[in-house]
C-alpha cells in the first residue's frame, strides 16, 4: 500500500475477486442460479444483481 492510505480498498478487492468466483460457481452448477446462490451464501436476487453488475454472461 505504500505511504498513502488507499481508498475503497474493500470495493476494489471485491470487484477483482467476486466475478470469477461467481463465474466458477455458475459453471459448477451448470448455470443453476438458485443452487449457485445457495453455495455462495447469498440470495438468488443478490446473485442476479451481481451478474448484471459485473456483466457476467449467463447461458
Amino acid at each position: 500500500m505504500g505511504a498513502t492510505e488507499p481508498e475503497n480498498l474493500y470495493q476494489s478487492l471485491l470487484s477483482q475477486v467476486e466475478p470469477p468466483l461467481i463465474e466458477e460457481t455458475l459453471k459448477f452448477t451448470g448455470g443453476n442460479q438458485s443452487r449457485a446462490a445457495k453455495i455462495l451464501g447469498i440470495t438468488r436476487n443478490t446473485l442476479r444483481e451481481r451478474i448484471r453488475r459485473y456483466r457476467i454472461p449467463v447461458d
